[in-house]
């Protein structure tokens, strides 16, 4: 969910015509829902994507459209709970995730639309973080992780950037604009015979003899299987995302245009503030400060927070002075829905055969989106499974018997 105005980001559709039967309804047109969509469909099924707003105006839009760090939980805590090897085939999935992504964005000529940036990510770590930082690069370089420190005084040099203790620099990944690239997934799946539908709200899909009938609006349609890609509004459609996923608010802003400052993504730790300058000068940033938790945990409005937008301005403006007076064009609020483990939900829910999700990404959809639709395209047309597609099974939260 969002508050973001993104009508003038993302194009005007043409309306399709909505069949009454389908292979699979994807319920959502996020990144997640249009890249379950274009591999589903890559297999040959025939696929209805329902999105009851405009593609990519959801908590997709609300995102900053960081990629590096792949990861939402800091790598050294990620081996601490999962272990080396879980860890590293995450970090690898979500990079190979991050390239697959770009290709198709490249191949289809949308990359710039995009805002597509490969050119890499960045930590950085303030004096009450350095800690945490440090541990976290010594655990990427033990896992062969190819990562570079960098001193206070190469931020100064480069981005001007002001008290700050250190940090590293991540190959791979960068940013994106992630609107439109949710528009060009969504239009790569229809070039592989989706059908895209917006504006149609799908209020109850229920079950009925040989599968699901879907209502959204004036189309009822009949499906073998179907996917909730609605992050936190799944609720809805399950109990075990209504009893695991969180809802978290979060702020984001985007400047004027500026002189070139910043090249690839930025974060502070490990995303608490994230940052990137887009093409055409802007720079977007958002997060919640360390101080507004008790104003962001379970808050399922998307409310501009005054106060948080403030703190986030002074802070960039402290911490790089060259912006100042920071001159935002724009500012709104989106709500992700959080896991326990930070991990997403991708796969059939336990105990309900043929309804699937792909829900959860815990504010770090992006790196992880595209792959994991395929995921649930391997899952549903019975194709072999994509490697680590376990560690984000929804089975993992359901009750002991």
């Amino acid at each position: 969910m969002s508050s973001r105005a993104e009508s003038g980001a993302l194009e005007v559709r043409d309306v399709p015509e909505i069949p009454e039967r389908t292979d699979v309804v994807v319920v959502g047109g996020g990144i997640a829902g249009t890249s379950a969509a274009y591999h589903l469909a890559r297999t040959g099924m025939d696929v209805v994507l329902l999105e009851r707003g405009r593609i990519g105006s959801g908590a997709t839009g609300a995102a900053v459209g960081v990629l590096s760090p792949p990861l939402r939980q800091p790598f050294h805590e990620t081996v601490h709970f999962l272990g080396q090897g879980v860890a590293c085939t995450l970090w690898h999935f979500a990079s190979h995730s991050i390239a697959t992504l770009g290709a198709l964005l490249e191949s289809s000529g949308e990359a710039d639309r995009s805002g597509l940036d490969l050119s890499g990510g960045h930590v950085l770590a303030e004096p009450h973080t350095i800690h945490e930082v440090r541990r976290s690069f010594e655990a990427l370089e033990a896992a062969g992780i190819e990562v570079q420190w960098i001193t206070p005084g190469d931020i100064r040099s480069t981005i001007g950037g002001q008290g700050f203790a250190g940090g590293f620099r991540i190959e791979g990944g960068g940013g994106l604009n992630p609107g439109p690239t949710a528009v060009a997934v969504a239009k790569a799946a229809e070039a592989e015979g989706a059908v895209i539908g917006e504006d149609l709200d799908v209020l109850e899909a229920h079950r009925v003899q040989g599968g699901f009938r879907c209502e959204a609006g004036p189309h009822s349609v009949f499906c073998s299987s179907v996917v909730y890609a609605t992050h936190v509004d799944s609720a809805r459609f399950s109990n075990l995302v209504r009893r695991e996923i969180v809802p978290i608010r979060g702020q984001g802003f985007a400047t004027r245009s500026l002189d070139p400052t910043f090249s690839g993504c930025y974060s502070t730790h490990w995303k608490l503030n994230v940052w990137r300058q887009a093409p055409n000068g802007q720079i977007v940033a958002g997060g919640w400060r360390h101080d507004a938790w008790d104003r962001a945990y379970r808050q399922s409005d998307a409310d501009i927070d005054e106060h948080l937008q403030r703190d986030l301005r002074h802070w960039f403006e402290a911490s790089f002075p060259k912006t100042r007076p920071l001159q935002v064009k724009d500012r709104w609020s989106g709500v992700f829905g959080w896991t326990a483990d930070y991990l997403p939900m991708v796969g059939e829910l336990p105990g309900h055969p043929g309804e699937f999700i792909i829900t959860g990404f815990s504010g770090g959809g992006l790196p992880f989106a595209f792959e994991c639709g395929r995921i649930l395209a391997t899952t549903i047309s019975g194709e072999p499974a994509v490697e680590g597609a376990e560690i984000f099974a929804p089975e993992r939260f359901s009750t002991p018997q």
